[in-house]
């Protein structure tokens, strides 16, 4: 098997899933989701459907969007966007390449909106969207690629507000977008923290556990006691959520790690149940803990079971 073809096999099995984390998961009949509104202050939204959270700011003339979710969900999107606006959306910042949270962009891009993300987003987006197996999914026409990408950060001076994009590599996946509305105290996340329950790292793809506990320090430094945090998935965080998840997968990269150390399978591991412990906060939600466990112990294995 060529590394090409092993990382387009990847990408099919990641896309074609409902959610990236979990294949079983059932798309909805998406007639029945309901886009709901979330006024956090300064001009500054959040869109819940099903998919990704939606970050918005209400600029003088114009929209900026954060994520976009699924792509039949696009016209309900925009209804409810135009429920708190009549400006048009000018910018959508894809905060990493799975279809949850970018699957609109076609949709988007055609009312004039500007696709932007960091550039090994679009690396892989373009990767995948030339190989006519997964064209369906990514979708083969120009406008679901980003058409600015940037490299280590861009700034946007939209209004009153300051809004700072940062990458943060090798977190959830090797081309995270973190979102920093610096006037209304706002931080958008993407996936790399789910608030509520376990996260998905997409360790093909570049995810690291030891990199997402690490960002969690650069993000609670990030935020005051008063910060709004939009995760990827789950409701409106503040940083001391954000220290206790940051706990939790600090226990469960220890218990990963001295199961490897002692010569353990993953099988065994799973079979042991470690997490039980955990599961009754953190589990029985998008990710399970045997899918948990099965990620933690391929980074592990991957890098290394000591501190990086």
């Amino acid at each position: 098997m060529t590394f090409r073809y092993f990382v387009l096999s990847l990408c099919a099995y990641v896309m074609l899933s409902a959610f990236p984390a979990k294949a079983q998961i059932e798309l909805p009949e998406w007639d029945t989701v309901d886009i709901s509104t979330q006024d956090l202050g300064h001009g500054v939204y959040m869109l819940q459907g099903f998919g990704s959270n939606i970050g918005v700011y209400v600029g003088p003339d114009s929209l900026f969007m954060v994520d976009n979710e699924y792509a039949p969900l696009s016209a309900k999107i925009m209804k409810a966007l135009s429920e708190i606006s009549d400006k048009p959306v000018r910018f959508v910042v894809n905060t990493h390449w799975h279809r949850d949270h970018r699957g609109g962009n076609e949709n988007f891009a055609k009312t004039g909106a500007i696709i932007i993300a960091q550039r090994e987003t679009r690396r892989i987006m373009a990767l995948a969207q030339k190989d006519p197996q997964l064209q369906s999914e990514i979708g083969a026409a120009a406008e679901n690629l980003p058409i600015i990408t940037y490299d280590q950060a861009i700034t946007f001076h939209l209004g009153d507000e300051t809004i700072d994009v940062r990458y943060v590599p090798n977190v959830h996946t090797s081309g995270d977008s973190l979102v920093i509305f610096k006037n209304a105290n706002v931080i958008q996340t993407g996936d790399m923290y789910f608030n509520g329950f376990y996260p998905f790292i997409d360790v093909p793809f570049g995810g690291s556990i030891d990199n997402m506990i690490s960002f969690y320090d650069e993000l609670y430094a990030l935020a005051d006691a008063d910060t709004k945090i939009i995760p990827g998935h789950g409701p409106v965080s503040n940083r001391d959520q954000v220290r206790a998840y940051q706990a939790m997968l600090k226990t469960v990269r220890t218990r990963v790690a001295a199961a490897i150390a002692k010569g353990t399978s993953l099988n065994d591991l799973k079979t042991a149940k470690p997490l039980a412990d955990l599961d009754a906060e953190w589990g029985d939600n998008l990710i399970t803990a045997d899918w948990l466990l099965g990620m933690v112990y391929a980074d592990l294995i991957k890098h290394g079971i000591g501190p990086r």
